[in-house]
């Protein structure tokens, strides 16, 4: 601080001699000091403080009414304690007991009468500077305060987001172990399941009996129904933590008719049941017009159903259930919002963990599980708000990427041109069946049992395209792929499993992935993705 700041600050004297207060008026003034008041009155002195706000103050100790020990000593009522306001005490007694009075009092200073000006003078800017100091020192620590604050909240903000993103990691490798733990017995299932399917979906194919007994029509229909069921049904192990994979058939969809259409397929539980129960349960749907969303058709509805149910589930009492969907930025919003008991945080947390149930024996822990899944493969994010007592809701978001126009993608027809196709599987049904589809749509079709009986074939010359199974003893599909690729740079292959995922990187080796039990329809949509010369 400099000569002409100083020379700005606020004094104040207090003395009930109107002479002495003149006298030291002037002699502030000549000093430069210009803006001074003077009080004679000293039990004004609360009111003047509170109004002129003085720097310093220059205080006679005799004074009728109140003495200068007692104006100093009633100012501390006033002054906040970390502040720092000066008092110099003018006394024409300069005994000791009067310097320990007034030093006791809170006075900074002590001057004898008649005061010395330079003294006087030296002492005003001493106590002046040391204000101002305390003062900036002051504003400095506030400002460390502010900015530690500001750190604190920073780091206790990164600690949030740090125990989140290890919370969701932790929740994912849960379910990728369980999903790894569940590929052995899914591959086994699919298996046996293709037969099913493969042969009742050839059979409803052939002319004599589609044409021929409706009943044995009828029939086979439901066995190709319950064998696609049964396939969604082993599916669910491995979807809880499945990633999207290059052989997922993703067609564009219409999300408002998938949803639409869980409500309905949804209503004997949310209606009649509770309805006997003595439930009463509203679907209210809010739909906007949205782009279609590319997924599968089929998970997206197991999703909504899912959902309704947990959601009817939490409402013992009865109430209404809320489906919407909006646009949002980069993408769309599924939100399903119920009435019902809400969950407490920690539940919250774990609502998605595989087998975790609040619902005893009646429940398996799995529906929000597989949620979890097709939300993370169809490349979408889940939302969860709860409070007990006050209902739950799911936001679902889809990214916009990819969308198009749902009737874009056509029943796949077989192609026009027959192919010279290799079949690899160790397992003589699956050969048999994936055979038949292709002959049928006029296709000259090899079968062999195993990856060394494959080289040996394609030795001489490549096929159009060669279809592996993925596990087989002794090499898989994948190391086939890309022997096959070394002995005919361009060989086309697909590749068939019955895992979660392949066992190793398969964009070079092969070309598609095709999940088992494939369908007639997944693979000429397979058949129509190459590029045939």
């Amino acid at each position: 601080m400099n000569e002409t700041d100083l020379k700005q600050s606020r004094l104040l004297i207090v003395d009930d001699d109107v002479g002495h207060s003149a006298l030291l008026s002037n002699i502030l003034n000549r000093f430069g000091f210009a803006v001074l008041r003077t009080l004679q009155d000293p039990t004004l002195i609360f009111d003047e403080v509170a109004t002129f706000n003085p720097d310093l103050l220059i205080v006679d100790i005799h004074m009728p009414g109140l003495s200068g020990f007692e104006l100093i000593e009633q100012l501390r009522a006033l002054v906040p304690e970390d502040a720092f306001l000066p008092v110099i005490v003018l006394t024409g007694d300069a005994s000791r007991r009067n310097k320990r009075q007034a030093l006791m009092s809170g006075a900074a200073d002590l001057m004898a009468k008649p005061v010395d000006t330079s003294e006087l003078l030296m002492r005003i800017r001493l106590l002046l500077r040391a204000r101002f100091l305390q003062s900036e020192m002051e504003d400095q620590n506030k400002l460390l305060e502010s900015k530690v604050a500001a750190r604190t909240h920073e780091l206790e903000d990164a600690l949030a987001e740090l125990k989140a993103a290890q919370s969701h990691m932790l929740q994912q490798e849960r379910l990728r172990a369980f999903a790894e733990m569940a590929g052995g017995v899914v591959h086994d299932f699919n298996n046996a399941l293709m037969s099913v399917i493969g042969y009742s979906d050839l059979l409803m194919q052939e002319p004599a009996i589609r044409d021929g007994d409706p009943v044995l029509t009828n029939y086979l229909g439901i066995i190709n129904t319950a064998g696609r069921d049964a396939s969604h049904v082993v599916g669910r192990l491995r979807d809880f933590y499945r990633p999207r994979e290059s052989g997922d058939v993703f067609e564009p969809v219409a999300l408002n008719d998938i949803i639409e259409q869980a409500a309905q397929v949804t209503q004997p539980k949310w209606k009649a049941q509770a309805w006997a129960e003595g439930r009463s349960i509203q679907v209210e749907l809010d739909f906007v017009k949205l782009p279609a969303v590319k997924g599968i058709a089929s998970e997206l509805r197991e999703l909504a159903i899912n959902l309704i149910f947990n959601a009817v589930d939490a409402m013992p009492l009865g109430g209404t259930i809320s489906l919407q969907t909006r646009t949002a930025p980069g993408g769309l919003v599924f939100s399903i919002s119920d009435t019902g008991t809400g969950m407490a945080e920690e539940v919250r947390a774990r609502c998605m963990e595989p087998f975790f149930s609040t619902k005893g024996d009646h429940g398996t822990g799995l529906g929000l599980s597989m949620v979890f899944g097709i939300v993370t493969r169809h490349e979408g994010r889940i939302e969860i708000e709860s409070e007990p007592h006050r209902g739950t809701t799911f936001r679902i978001f889809f990214p916009s990427e990819g969308i198009s126009d749902p009737q874009a993608m056509a029943e796949a027809l077989p192609l026009h041109r027959s192919l010279h196709v290799l079949v690899v599987d160790d397992e003589a049904q699956s050969r048999e069946i994936v055979s038949k589809y292709l002959t049928s749509d006029g296709h000259q079709v090899v079968t062999v049992s195993g990856p060394e009986k494959a080289i040996s074939r394609v030795q001489d010359r490549p096929f159009d395209l060669v279809i592996t199974d993925q596990g087989m003893p002794g090499m898989t599909g994948t190391d086939l792929g890309a022997i096959l690729k070394q002995l005919w740079n361009g060989q086309q292959v697909i590749l068939m499993t019955g895992f979660h995922e392949p066992q190793a990187p398969v964009h070079a080796q092969v070309d598609c992935v095709l999940r088992k039990p494939i369908s007639h329809g997944e693979l000429r949509r397979a058949l129509a993705s190459f590029v045939w010369e």
